[in-house]
């Protein structure tokens, strides 16, 4: 990463996280590239606005598609881009194919990794839907989910990472990492620099919920 300028190798780590949501295909001459997938239009153009400045590619080359999916209810879009160039780039940290063989790349802003990876892949329990009587029950967790063929290796990265910051998490079922408890829930939202709008708001009202309540999970 060292040809990249500082302040862009955070913003290409934070890519290298929201793409584990996207996908690098074997392609032939033209290079696709989905950057992410997201119900959020907002998100999804903060991420185009971010690869452009990253790449130095104009921000009208990246198109945001709706995603065709019978199995998810609420309308979900894809970030796109066709360009070699980027596709060359990306592909010296992910082995272009099945995203189940992506192991962590060498990121050396490990949290804009992290966050990114939240953002394309995490989320939270939602607090208003308990206030509001849509669920019985309030679990003060978030998780980051990730299918990965074998060992768990992009999880197991995560943990360890979060532990050096004094964040507990377990892994369940090979697939789901989870952060429970209000101090942890605090740690995490204070030192990962989310920019997911929604899920960063989750997040914040979980932990203003916390407060007013005397469970923990």
């Amino acid at each position: 990463m060292s040809k990249f300028p500082v302040c862009d190798v955070k913003q290409l780590c934070y890519l290298l996280g929201a793409i584990r949501d996207g996908s690098l295909p074997i392609c032939g001459k033209k290079k696709e590239i989905t950057l992410a997938t997201d119900p959020s239009v907002e998100w999804l153009k903060e991420v185009a606005q971010i690869a452009s400045e990253v790449f130095s590619i104009p921000l009208n080359r990246f198109k945001i598609y709706e995603a065709k999916d019978k199995k998810c209810k609420k309308p979900c879009y894809r970030l796109k881009l066709y360009s070699a160039y980027v596709y060359k780039i990306l592909s010296k940290y992910y082995e272009p194919g099945d995203q189940g063989n992506w192991k962590t790349p060498k990121v050396v802003f490990p949290l804009e990794y992290i966050a990114g990876f939240y953002d394309a892949e995490g989320g939270c329990r939602n607090s208003e839907k308990f206030q509001q009587g849509f669920t019985k029950t309030i679990h003060f967790w978030a998780s980051i989910r990730c299918k990965h063929n074998g060992k768990n290796e992009p999880l197991l990265f995560i943990q360890k990472l979060l532990k050096q910051h004094g964040i507990v998490s377990h892994i369940y079922d090979n697939d789901e990492l989870v952060i429970t408890g209000k101090e942890n829930l605090r740690k995490f939202y204070s030192i990962i620099p989310l920019k997911h709008p929604r899920k960063t708001e989750d997040l914040r009202k979980l932990l203003i919920f916390t407060r007013t309540s005397s469970a923990d999970a």
